[in-house]
């Protein structure tokens, strides 16, 4: 789970990652992006194409 956008070969990273490279150069390559602490907020902006807050993921639920 600590894997950086600069540790792909796609990104210029060092390790060979011949798989993950081919799915960048035939799909989606993305160069601006925003992670977050929580996987929530980053998984809607993904599945929504929208921002967190914008998809109503920015605070934590309480019981």
């Amino acid at each position: 789970d600590d894997l950086g956008f600069s540790d792909l070969g796609s990104y210029g990273g060092e390790i060979p990652t011949p798989h993950l490279d081919r799915l960048a150069h035939n799909g989606a390559r993305f160069s601006a992006f925003y992670n977050s602490a929580r996987c929530c907020p980053s998984r809607a902006s993904l599945l929504t194409g929208l921002h967190p807050h914008q998809a109503g993921i920015g605070s934590f639920a309480t019981a």
